[in-house]
């Protein structure tokens, strides 16, 4: 079985980047590190991108778009998608709102607008990791993907671009692991618990529509969002187990790896992909992401 450290949120600014790529082995730095996945709409992409681009060719990291709808700027004309901008041509949704506009009356166009900037996003992409046509790894900020139209708009996207789609995050978290590990009541909230269950009712539209021969893996990192620092070496292998006994019994929605996704390193304020959007760019600037980053040198 093999478990896969993930980083999303990768390339916000070059010092970011260059923290990231600090928490890995195999990048020449002090951690358990191996993927991460990047903001295409990053004023920084091709700086993080040429930094990551060693790595990338070794083998030694895996990188994947993560895809965005709902922090900073769009890589669209923002006259192209105004459903989902605001007066300052910055994204204005977070995940509830886009579920919800996903759901009204401009449903059609909302699909039609959210895959021009997810065209527009993987052609960014793809300008800076060209070998990613061939083998595409996807996920997306908020886990957007989840929802069933902007699911729809990113393979339409991917296809328009001419990709092998080679893996898409799964963002349903099982329950399982952190019982085995005895510590799911402290651990978890009624938050994260509800997000956790949202996710899973929305993925069951999405499992039967992934391109044949795309991978997943068992996922973790919903159920303890904000408190990934607190993961410990006892419920990752609670994950592994579980992940090697469903690939055994033949019913693993997975290929039998577990993904563990973190938010390390933290952004200074002013420097987020949009420090108007209060929400977003508090989490990226807060401290609870450099004790991520510590958790991720913890555990190699």
């Amino acid at each position: 079985m093999t478990v896969r450290f993930h980083a999303d949120d990768y390339g916000i600014t070059l010092d970011q980047a260059r923290a990231i790529l600090a928490l890995s082995d195999a990048c020449g730095g002090s951690g358990c590190l191996s993927s991460v996945s990047v903001f295409a709409n990053s004023p920084a992409l091709a700086e993080a991108a040429a930094l990551a681009a060693p790595h990338i060719a070794s083998g030694s990291l895996l990188m994947g778009l993560h895809a965005n709808l709902v922090e900073g700027r769009p890589c669209a004309e923002a006259t192209c998608v105004p459903l989902l901008v605001n007066e300052r041509g910055t994204f204005r949704n977070d995940f509830v709102a886009l579920l919800a506009q996903s759901r009204s009356a401009q449903r059609d166009e909302l699909r039609r607008q959210t895959e021009c900037e997810l065209t527009a996003q993987l052609k960014r992409y793809l300008a800076a990791f060209p070998a990613a046509q061939g083998a595409l790894r996807l996920d997306s900020h908020q886990h957007t993907h989840a929802i069933p139209l902007v699911f729809d708009a990113l393979l339409s996207a991917a296809r328009t671009c001419g990709c092998t789609v080679e893996y898409v995050r799964t963002p349903v978290e099982p329950l399982r692991p952190h019982l085995a590990s005895g510590q799911a009541l402290r651990r978890l909230s009624l938050v994260n618990l509800a997000k956790g269950a949202l996710l899973s009712r929305l993925w069951a539209k999405n499992r039967g529509k992934l391109p044949k021969g795309c991978a997943t893996s068992l996922f973790c990192g919903v159920l303890l969002s904000g408190r990934m620092d607190e993961i410990d070496a006892q419920l990752v292998r609670s994950f592994d187990e579980l992940a090697f006994a469903r690939a055994r019994a033949g019913k693993a929605p997975a290929d039998g790896s577990v993904e563990v996704l973190f938010h390390p390193v933290s952004v200074p304020l002013e420097q987020c992909l949009d420090p108007q959007n209060a929400p977003f760019a508090t989490a990226c600037a807060a401290p609870g992401r450099d004790a991520e980053a510590r958790a991720l040198t913890a555990l190699r």
